[in-house]
């Protein structure tokens, strides 16, 4: 169907929309190297300690900030949020590089949805069972 000015196909909407979402997710879950059926992804348990607050005591949204990151972010890694505040997430991964790599790349998305937000994050991540920060 043609739309004619002021209307648009929403089909063609959804369709572009489901095909940025499927590629703007990560596959989780277990690979296989294709030889062997042997398992080669190992995953992370991580704490998250999600610090947000606002630019300025002029400023409102940290809860909103909180509840987009939780939505957009966090839930790509299953996240349970613990009774201390910290979230647990669980990352898949092959070598450390690539854990160190998603690792950053979270912490640079929570950075800029809080900055499009008007707020700022001082967020930590800690590999649990190990020495591990970022």
């Amino acid at each position: 169907m043609i739309a004619g000015p002021g209307h648009f196909d929403c089909r063609s909407l959804h369709v572009a929309i489901s095909a940025y979402e499927k590629s703007a997710r990560k596959a989780s879950g277990v690979r296989d190297n294709g030889n062997t059926g042997i398992s080669t992804t190992k995953v992370a348990t991580l704490l998250l300690t999600l610090r947000i607050e606002n630019n300025s005591k002029f400023v409102r949204g940290k809860k909103r900030t909180i509840e987009h990151i939780e939505h957009f972010y966090l839930d790509e890694y299953d996240a349970q949020r613990r009774s201390n505040g910290e979230y647990e997430l669980k990352v898949p991964y092959d070598s450390d590089a690539e854990l160190d790599d998603t690792v950053n790349e979270l912490l640079s998305d929570i950075a800029s949805g809080a900055e499009d937000r008007h707020c700022f994050s001082e967020s930590e991540v800690h590999m649990e069972g190990t020495d591990r920060y970022w």
